[in-house]
């Protein structure tokens, strides 16, 4: 992982870098595996930043801070579920991610958790996989009007 960098709790602050990361990342990363509506769907122009807030700091919530810049964000449930684990797109393959990812597996174990699930898109299954995470179906969902091709992923017997 990049020098300087913490993963850290998610503060209300953060909401404005995390919705740009994830916006730039979704319409920059994962173009190579989703068509440009699927794009505008997932990732709109305009994101509901309450309901943003809200999810961000009802879940478990990390940010990677390097520098005063957010680099990587990830959150957790208590429905066993990582619901966003996203990269900042000029930071991938630093490790950013992994690192968020123990993050919130520790704080599945200290829940009492085995097991974690996350939906993962075409782009983020290599990643999970790597992780130790198994596919256990591809799935269709819709979103915004479009249809979605993402993998349900669990990891068990986490320590």
């Amino acid at each position: 992982m990049l020098k300087d960098t913490i993963i850290r709790t998610f503060h209300q602050e953060d909401l404005e870098q995390v919705l740009q990361l994830f916006y730039e990342t979704v319409h920059t990363i994962n173009a190579k595996d989703y068509n440009v509506l699927q794009l505008q769907a997932w990732a709109p122009d305009r994101l509901e930043r309450e309901s943003w807030l809200q999810s961000l700091e009802k879940n478990i919530s990390y940010v990677a801070d390097y520098n005063g810049v957010i680099v990587g964000f990830g959150d957790y449930n208590d429905e066993h579920y990582i619901d966003r684990l996203f990269t900042h797109k000029d930071y991938q393959g630093k490790g950013i991610a992994s690192y968020i990812l123990q993050k919130l597996e520790k704080e599945a174990v200290s829940l009492g958790h085995r097991e974690i699930y996350t939906e993962a898109s075409i782009t983020a299954k290599p990643f999970f996989e790597s992780n130790a995470f198994i596919c256990i179906k591809e799935q269709k969902k819709q979103h915004n009007g479009q249809i979605f091709i993402n993998y349900v992923m669990k990891k068990i017997a986490l320590s």
